[in-house]
């Protein structure tokens, strides 16, 4: 805006500048186009005017005209000729908005539109959309938990039950358990009220032998040895050694980050006060033990063959952003008889996003293979299974 500098020195320059022009309408439009320097004028094939901030696009128009319009905007014609979604709008400028029924507006649309109109509403159905797939996938997650339980699932049951777990609406719910906010045992437990949340570390159910110098603690899914044991038990009285800090009541746990599954190497760390976590041999997280060596513990899987006992593992996938790539990971992960318990959608470009799975596998067969049919999809780019 010129008078935000200073008017009276304005009106002097353009008056000095158009002194002895007989042209008054000339002079009247040069005032005019400095009055609006910062902004462009367009129009709708209708012939409505919009009025945008100079370095518009036609982002900016269509939610300049209508947020429905923007959220469904697909392409533009400038004046009659397709052109790129980016082009900045000149004065004058004709602007067709090309529609899709099917269309979201995609979260890197915020970073190239200028007005808040259009930013603000861009962040709104981005977030509405993201929502929208994170509440579809936990209600995949339920389905599959209440079928597991082998008992009835429906919204009027949730909807009874909702007090139960502090919520007050149905798609609140389903969000948080997408998100990875609320263990899908819990709507369990809120609507059956007699079941128990079962911990695949820790379900029974699980034999085997322990064999010399092996032990259990915590988990029937596991057991132990600490390096060297065998050799001290012959030395021993009784051939029982005290081994500090073990009792069966020792809380065990699989490494936050990544999980370990049957088929895999692994190691117990021994952390005093924490319990024992399992990782798989190859995780980078070992290393800030290397020079604690008391700390380590021998750990084989105790499993028999046909068990249903599932183990946390996690996924990252790198594919493009279109409608329905999510619901085709989630759909393969279920084939293979696996549960999801966490998704977290981040988008690194304008087409392609990271999608990081938490899932519980059977063993790491059942892995492997969901890797390959995920691999397989067109939309997906790569795999890469998190070791922590």
């Amino acid at each position: 805006n010129p008078f935000a500098v200073d008017p009276a020195k304005w009106i002097a320059q353009l008056t000095e500048q158009f002194d002895g022009e007989d042209d008054h309408e000339d002079f009247l439009e040069a005032v005019k186009l400095e009055m609006y320097s910062d902004q462009v004028f367009c129009f709708t094939p209708k012939g409505r005017l919009i009025s945008l901030p100079r370095g518009a696009n036609s982002i900016d128009f269509a939610y300049a005209v209508h947020t429905d319009i923007g959220n469904t905007c697909v392409g533009t014609k400038i004046n009659g000729r397709i052109m790129p979604l980016v082009t900045a709008l000149n004065n004058g400028d004709e602007v067709e908005i090309l529609r899709s029924p099917a269309q979201k507006p995609m979260a890197v649309w915020e970073n190239l539109v200028v007005t808040g109109k259009a930013r603000a509403a861009i962040r709104r159905a981005t977030r509405a959309e993201v929502r929208r797939q994170y509440a579809g996938l936990g209600r995949q997650i339920l389905e599959r938990q209440f079928e597991l339980a082998e008992k009835p699932f429906s919204d009027d049951l949730l909807k009874d039950a909702l007090k139960r777990i502090g919520l007050s609406d149905i798609e609140e719910a389903m969000t948080r358990v997408g998100r990875g906010e609320m263990a899908p045992a819990v709507i369990l437990e809120a609507i059956y009220p007699e079941l128990k949340q079962i911990d695949p570390a820790t379900s029974k159910g699980i034999k085997g032998q322990a064999g010399e110098g092996w032990f259990g603690i915590g988990s029937q899914a596991l057991k132990f040895r600490v390096p060297g044991l065998s050799k001290r038990l012959e030395r021993a009285e009784n051939g029982q050694v005290p081994i500090r800090g073990l009792n069966s009541n020792l809380p065990v746990k699989f490494a936050p980050n990544g999980g370990a599954v049957p088929g895999d190497r692994i190691v117990g760390i021994l952390e005093p006060g924490l319990g024992v976590t399992i990782y798989p041999i190859q995780s980078l997280a070992l290393s800030k033990f290397d020079d604690t060596p008391e700390l380590w513990l021998d750990v084989r899987w105790d499993i028999e063959d046909g068990t249903s006992d599932l183990f946390p593992a996690k996924l990252v996938v790198s594919s493009l952003h279109e409608p329905g790539t999510l619901a085709q990971i989630t759909k393969i992960i279920a084939d293979h008889n696996s549960n999801i318990e966490r998704v977290e959608i981040e988008h690194d470009a304008a087409d392609f996003a990271d999608i990081t799975v938490d899932l519980q596998v059977q063993d790491l067969k059942t892995l492997n293979r969901i890797m390959t049919d995920i691999r397989s999809c067109p939309v997906v780019s790569t795999v890469t299974r998190v070791n922590g």
